[in-house]
């Protein structure tokens, strides 16, 4: 009786829609061949099927939906039908090249503010990695090809000179890619040689080590290896083995979860296709590749095989910074029988090798390597349901293990010093570090991270013809790392700071680090109604995800109204990421104290430390959040269309460190002599020591707001000439909100510590750029001339020093009163009268000129050639040093380089 109670109630809301039987045929438009392993799909829904061996399909389809027809190496072709044909259909699908009129050579806007990038625009880019692709989004810098650092990624966000800027740094691990529907997790990631540390200086302490150079690698060789708290290295994904890459910038579906500032989705070649190989060179550049995608029959499907090499010199006269990446992929592809099942097994295997070796005149015979291999395996499996409520269910599935090592090497010659070797509290004797030795620092990691994702999809109409496409799901993913970590001993790496300060010890991942895990829930409905010349689609979707222990609800919603040839779009959407474990545990931090150091040559030395030891995993770290919202207006024109987004982003509870003051008693030694004899020691008292520590916490703040401009004309007066125009602002502003701390000029005062107030940093950025694009398809040519002009780079950067508080030797914060921060006599031991101040701004415009060369001979041969600033632009800035003017070249524009691609397909 229930079940028929709920059966009427919910047939009273909607009628399912089962559609009539659509039959078709899908042939090659040049030899009228059939076509086997295409993709047909229904737009916005998740109906689809594939053609057979005879290039034939069913479907079942509605009047004036719009039928997808896709597959690897073919142009897209969309047909829309007013009465569902009687007869079979005829579908012509054309091979994706240069040759023929219909293929794009950019990227492309979809339903809200997506960005898509399909093949043939892939190849136009001509990228080593997928850095340089996503380097084609509005708002991105065009930067010289530099390999031999890792690449991440930030959207609609100030692109700083350094990494080391902490709203880059949490936008940059906010951001999501997703290959083929599972994401790739840099949360394991733990090669940081140190935890966060706070060495005693007088100086206002700030910002701590999130985000700075604390790991092996950082920097040395003008290289960035380690990416530990920040997103995927782009450098390890290769571009020849992806179909078409998607950006969103705004606010992404509901089912995408663990991330804030971006999502990039990409879909792997699968299916029939033919050999290709190329070689690829640019400066010290060399890049090899070789694919295939083959059916091994109807029965056991497609196999789809891509390997990888690459390798790169950061001078390419010298091999002193190399980079080299092995990438291969194998995926399966197996449909059922009936064409209501399909199965894709991947299996994607990476090595990636940063070697810095420097000149062998080097003294210090410094070296610096950083290893990292991995071990993906994927499935996706999808059901089409015949006779279900649901008409799909997809579950995806992943588990991935790498290897990681950072190694340094360097020989030292300041030794005879003291190192602290306890890992427990206390006086002790300590050793000396001979006069000179080989420093060796050496991190290993073993990250291991699992996904599994299950939803089911629902396409129905109601009685006033809305189409609802209702997705609900589930998924749970897992972050973990068994390495041995941090390896040495105190007496070979000898990291003491003079005066106190953190000291390493060996530190194990596998024994101290326990897996994290996150739950989420999310349902969505995308509504979709024809109101005469009207067009309405919404998307609306909650999520649900505990990450690691904390649970935070997202609504997210994408709407566009379109008439005629005006669309106008918005979204608004919350969105939350986990901490990375590297975040969470940063092991037991270890103070070494020297009491004493006594010393008679050829007679003895006397060493006496003391340890403190402070356990400061951050557990209670939570997710940080970010409320997303935009807002668009596009309009087509006979020649072309121009869309143009205002955005306005909020990230809050964002990862920062937070300083504290501690205190222990310091013990107070009496040295008892015995002439030539070794020193003996007693402790008579203590006395308080004062430290700085310091903490991960949720308390950056990052606000983003800015306008976007995309424009493809591609009717202009000169035939065959087509113009894309894109064009970023954006103002950025962070804040930490944490005190500053500055030390006291001497403990006998009631003032320990000078408590500062946090300051903002504010960044605007402005550039514009073009690609002119010559297209001779009949001739296989293309032509394009890519600009990018800088009109906007500002950044201001004001600290006033504003005492607020000081702490006591009780360690209790005591606010000070505004006469008592006037009084320059009062607390003059915690003041300082100086100011931080940088207030850069260009004094002119700035441009970037690029030009590439496609031919495609017919054969199997394409050849393309590219040269960037071509017209060898040296251009130059004015920067003040000591208040006089001085002129230099601008660094970060892109330098004069060759390049050239060789590709052959059969």
């Amino acid at each position: 009786m229930k079940k028929r109670v709920l059966l009427l109630a919910f047939q009273f809301v909607i009628l399912s829609v089962s559609g009539q039987t659509l039959t078709g045929i899908v042939v090659a438009a040049d030899n009228k061949k059939p076509i086997s392993g295409v993709k047909v799909g229904i737009e916005n829904t998740g109906i689809w099927t594939v053609t057979d061996n005879s290039g034939v399909f069913q479907i079942n389809y509605n009047t004036s939906e719009t039928l997808v027809f896709s597959r690897s190496g073919l142009l897209e072709e969309k047909k829309t039908y007013i009465t569902v044909p009687a007869n079979r259909i005829t579908v012509e699908m054309k091979v994706a090249s240069i040759r023929i009129d219909e293929v794009s050579l950019s990227a492309k806007k979809k339903n809200y503010s997506e960005i898509e990038i399909k093949e043939e625009a892939l190849k136009n880019i001509q990228a080593f990695s997928l850095n340089e692709v996503l380097e084609q989004i509005p708002g991105q810098k065009l930067q010289n090809l530099n390999l031999n650092e890792f690449k991440p990624i930030v959207f609609r966000s100030i692109l700083p000179t350094s990494v080391t800027d902490e709203g880059f740094g949490n936008k940059s691990f906010g951001t999501a890619i997703v290959v083929d529907g599972i994401p790739i997790s840099n949360n394991e990631n733990m090669q940081s040689y140190t935890g966060n540390y706070s060495p005693i200086s007088r100086s206002l302490e700030h910002e701590g080590a999130v985000f700075s150079p604390n790991t092996i690698g950082f920097g040395v060789g003008s290289g960035y290896f380690s990416n530990t708290n920040y997103g995927v290295d782009l450098r390890e994904i290769p571009v020849d083995n992806i179909e078409s890459v998607e950006v969103v910038q705004g606010i992404p579906s509901a089912k995408y979860g663990d991330l804030t500032s971006g999502l990039v989705t990409i879909q792997q070649k699968s299916g029939r296709t033919p050999y290709r190989a190329y070689l690829s060179l640019r400066d010290g550049t060399q890049e090899y590749n070789i694919n295939k995608g083959f059916q091994i029959n109807e029965l056991l499907g497609f196999i789809n095989v891509n390997v990888n090499y690459l390798s790169s010199n950061s001078e390419p006269r010298t091999k002193f910074n190399n980079y080299q990446r092995i990438a291969t992929n194998l995926m399966w592809t197996v449909y059922g029988k009936n064409k209501r099942i399909s199965n894709s097994l991947s299996v994607d295997y990476g090595n990636n090798f940063d070697n810095a070796n420097f000149e062998e005149e080097d003294e210090s015979k410094l070296i610096v390597k950083n290893k990292k291999q991995d071990i993906r395996i994927s499935n996706r499996f999808n059901w089409r349901f015949k006779d279900s409520f649901f008409d799909n269910l997809n579950i995806n599935a992943n588990y991935s293990q790498a290897s990681q090592n950072s190694f340094k090497s360097q020989i030292l010659n300041n030794g005879g010093k003291l190192v602290g070797t306890s890992i427990s509290e206390g006086v002790y004797t300590a050793t000396y570090s001979p006069p000179n030795y080989t420093q060796v620092q050496e991190v290993e990691g073993k990250p291991i991270s699992m996904f599994f994702s299950a939803d089911l999809k629902k396409n129905i109409k109601t009685k006033t013809n809305w189409i609802h496409n209702v997705l609900i799901g589930t998924s749970v993913r897992s972050s973990d790392n068994k390495g041995r970590g941090r390896l040495g001993s105190p007496e070979t790496i000898l990291t003491q700071f003079s005066g106190g300060g953190q000291a390493f010890r060996p530190y194990n991942f596998g024994e101290n680090v326990r897996a994290e895990y996150q739950y989420s829930l999310y349902a969505e409905d995308n509504l979709y109604k024809r109101f005469g010349n009207y067009i309405f689609n919404m998307n609306a979707g909650l999520r649900f995800d505990n990450q690691f222990g904390a649970s935070v609800l997202q609504p997210r919603i994408n709407s566009y109204l379109i008439y005629k040839n005006f669309k106008i779009r918005g979204g608004f959407g919350i969105s939350s990421k986990a901490p990375g474990i590297n975040m969470i545990y940063t092991g037991p931090r270890y103070y070494d104290d020297v009491l004493a150091d006594v010393r008679l040559p050829g007679y003895y030395n006397l060493g006496v430390m003391q340890t403190f030891v402070d356990y400061a995993d951050n557990k209670n770290l939570k997710p940080s959040k970010s409320v997303r919202s935009e807002i668009g207006l596009d309009y087509k024109f006979p020649f072309g269309n121009i869309g143009l987004t205002a955005y306005y982003n909020n990230l809050y509870d964002g990862f920062t460190n937070e300083y504290f003051a501690g205190k222990r008693g310091a013990a107070q030694l009496q040295i008892n002599y015995n002439g030539t004899n070794t020193p003996t020691y007693d402790i008579t008292g203590y006395k308080d020591y004062y430290y700085l520590q310091n903490r991960i916490v949720n308390n950056l703040k990052s606000k983003d707001k800015g306008l976007e401009l995309m424009v493809g004309l591609n009717k202009l007066p000169v035939k065959n000439v087509s113009l894309d125009i894109t064009g970023g602002y954006v103002d950025t502003r962070n804040n930490s909100n944490t005190d500053r701390y500055f030390i006291s000029t001497t403990i006998t005062q009631e003032a320990i510590y000078g408590v500062y107030k946090p300051y903002e940093t504010k960044y605007k950025q402005f550039n514009i750029g073009a690609a002119l694009n010559y297209h001779l398809p009949k001739a296989g040519l293309v032509i394009t001339l890519r600009t990018q002009h800088f009109i906007i780079d500002d950044k201001l950067q004001y600290n006033p020093r504003i005492l607020y508080a000081y702490i006591n030797k009780d360690l209790e914060k005591v606010m000070l009163t505004q006469d008592e921060i006037n009084d320059p006599t009062k607390f003059a031991n915690i003041k300082t009268t100086n100011m931080d101040e940088i207030n850069q701004k260009l004094g002119k415009v700035f441009h970037n000129f690029n030009l590439k060369i496609s031919k495609d001979f017919q054969n199997g041969f394409r050849f393309s050639f590219y040269a960037n600033n071509f017209l060898d632009l040296k251009q130059t800035q004015i920067t003040y040093t000591s208040g006089r003017p001085v002129e230099s070249l601008k660094t970060d524009l892109l330098n004069l380089s060759f390049g050239a691609k060789i590709e052959y397909q059969f």
